[in-house]
């Protein structure tokens, strides 16, 4: 009985595609996939990935309403992948 494993690099995986992402300044898309990450990041910076990510699909306000600064998330949020992805 043989394994037919297939070559690893033909495959893209969800961290691939969101670096790949993020570096073509699809900041929104790449938030998507990196908010749903558990593991790689402290549970401050899931958190600030989350919020970054709600905050551009439209739901700012809600944010700014119990005294989030959306803005900063947002940019905390780039540095954070950044530091991590460059």
């Amino acid at each position: 009985m043989y394994l037919i494993i297939p070559k690893l690099s033909n495959m893209q995986t969800k961290t691939n595609k969101a670096i790949s992402l993020l570096h073509s300044g699809c900041l929104k898309e790449a938030l998507a996939i990196f908010s749903t990450f558990r593991v790689g990041f402290t549970k401050e910076e899931r958190r600030t990935l989350k919020i970054a990510h709600e905050c551009l699909s439209g739901n700012a306000g809600f944010y700014q309403q119990i005294g989030i600064d959306t803005n900063s998330e947002i940019e905390k949020s780039k540095s954070i992948l950044l530091s991590k992805y460059q």
